[in-house]
């Protein structure tokens, strides 16, 4: 490491979360490189400066949407911090094979799409989606309604999200399965009562009232809840899906709920985005659509930047960084 370490910062920052990164090594010279995610991009003169100052970055900070000449321009990159969680879009512009180390964002928003997991179930549970129809047509009809305690709920993909789904689906009393991509045979966890290897996938689904997609989207991933797996799920139960629309058979979705294969739905993904006005899951009424928002919380990019400077610590102390992503899982 030199006696300088450049920083880049490609969105809009307070001050003082940069006068906090300035703070955290006296080698620390930050670039402002706001323009990059503005709206429109730079005019040609800011593009020439933000091409040149890039390319003497060390450390980078921003989104996985930065365009890939900006990438191609930091000749001097070490680390770049996504301030998203997925990292799809770098895996399939080859961005994690570069030769620098990409940290993800993950954990940044988990709190906040936890309680949407949790706020949609309860909706599912209560048909609080079905009562707000009913107010809009101010008819006043009663019927009887679910409730979370004493049902299971299976979370795919037992990451930062899904820890923070399963500590609050117990709080409700409910029984936690979980699955991640690594178990050992025999593994047990705390925030589960049973972990499951991704080979069980089938009894989860068989045993799970609510079927929680956590999981990031790769190649292994895509399509990995299709036809054969919402058949294998209860007629009484519900999928959420907060992953990526792409994890999920979208017409096979449709076909089961269609077919009363399923309850219901809850998706904050859709495969694409938007969802155009066509498709037939905007008719269902048992199907709670939002548009990619569950992450979208207050307060984010402070979130991110306090996730940045731990990192940036890390990082000049000459210490492992946390999340950093695997070029051959892909995230």
């Amino acid at each position: 490491m030199g006696s300088e370490i450049a920083v880049g910062i490609t969105f809009r920052m307070d001050e003082a979360l940069i006068a906090e990164i300035e703070a955290v090594d006296p080698r620390i010279r930050v670039m402002r490189l706001f323009e990059i995610g503005g709206r429109g991009g730079p005019d040609a003169e800011t593009k020439a400066r933000i091409l040149r100052e890039i390319g003497a970055s060390e450390v980078l900070i921003g989104t996985v949407g930065m365009p890939l000449e900006y990438f191609d321009a930091a000749k001097s990159l070490k680390w770049y911090q996504a301030i998203n969680a997925g990292l799809e879009r770098m895996e399939r512009a080859g961005l994690l094979r570069r030769g620098f180390a990409v940290t993800s964002g993950a954990g940044i928003a988990s709190v906040a799409i936890a309680e949407w997991i949790l706020g949609t179930m309860v909706m599912l549970a209560k048909d609080l989606h079905g009562y707000v129809r009913q107010q809009g047509e101010r008819r006043w009809e009663s019927r009887r309604s679910g409730e979370l305690h004493g049902k299971t709920v299976g979370i795919v993909g037992l990451g930062e999200i899904g820890r923070e789904t399963s500590r609050r689906c117990r709080a409700f009393g409910m029984r936690v399965v979980a699955t991640r991509r690594t178990v050992q045979p025999g593994a047990h966890d705390p925030d589960c009562d049973e972990l499951v290897p991704y080979a069980e996938l089938r009894r989860l689904l068989e045993v799970s009232d609510y079927v929680v997609l956590s999981l990031p989207l790769t190649t292994e991933t895509h399509g990995v809840v299709g036809a054969r797996e919402l058949a294998l799920m209860k007629p009484s139960a519900f999928l959420v899906n907060v992953s990526r629309g792409d994890v999920v058979d979208q017409d096979a979705l449709i076909a089961a709920l269609k077919e009363g294969l399923i309850a219901g739905a809850a998706l904050d993904v859709t495969s694409p985005e938007p969802l155009p006005a066509e498709s037939e899951l905007w008719a269902f009424p048992q199907v709670i659509l939002t548009p990619h928002m569950s992450g979208n919380v207050e307060g984010y990019g402070h979130k991110a930047a306090g996730v940045f400077i731990a990192n940036l610590r890390r990082y000049v102390a000459g210490e492992p960084l946390d999340h950093v992503a695997s070029a051959e899982l892909g995230y």
